[in-house]
């Protein structure tokens, strides 16, 4: 009996090491659509991730106010006119991938998320790339995407809808820390 606890406490300890949730509350996150008289820029560092390895999702949750413009107008058109922050103030993405990582060792692993996002209201399945480097206990993440606004029901009046850009290339990067 004795030897059986003793093993079942092993097997609930090693599960629970490979059971782990990281978190990050301020992950950079860089857009950039490139349009023919003004390029649309914008940067946070408020955006939050939560990424569990056991049960292989991420989640990734973003104010849309919380983006910085070089020009203060051109926040207020984005905020206002084009994502309508007030009417959607959160946009994130929510995704699984199948790779097995062990974060507790040095090293690079590749993720490959299928999820959605949800961006203006709008939910869209999206797969994308994450690439996470493991040294000395830091766990940093980087990737790099691009978005087509019409996709998100993202639009300016005609006037201005020549002016924007509709692909958005989007780059994201931070330091997960386990919970």
């Amino acid at each position: 009996m004795k030897y059986l606890l003793l093993i079942a406490f092993l097997v609930f300890q090693i599960s629970k090491v490979e059971a782990q949730t990281y978190s990050a509350k301020e992950i950079y996150i860089h857009f950039f659509s490139p349009a023919p008289i003004a390029d649309i820029e914008a940067i946070t560092n408020s955006a939050s991730v939560i990424l569990n390895t056991d049960k292989k999702e991420v989640e990734i949750d973003l104010k849309v106010a919380a983006f910085k413009f070089k020009k203060a107008l051109m926040q207020t058109h984005f905020n206002e006119k084009y994502i309508e922050s007030k009417r959607y103030p959160n946009a994130g993405f929510k995704g699984k991938f199948k790779e097995i990582i062990n974060l507790e060792k040095d090293g690079t692993y590749m993720l490959n998320l299928d999820g959605k996002f949800n961006i203006h209201g709008v939910e869209r399945q999206k797969n994308i790339t994450c690439k996470i480097v493991v040294k000395d206990h830091v766990v940093a993440f980087e990737t790099a995407f691009k978005l087509l606004s019409a996709d998100y029901k993202i639009k300016a009046p005609d006037v201005i809808y020549r002016k924007v850009g509709q692909e958005v290339n989007i780059d994201s990067n931070g330091i997960l820390v386990k919970n």
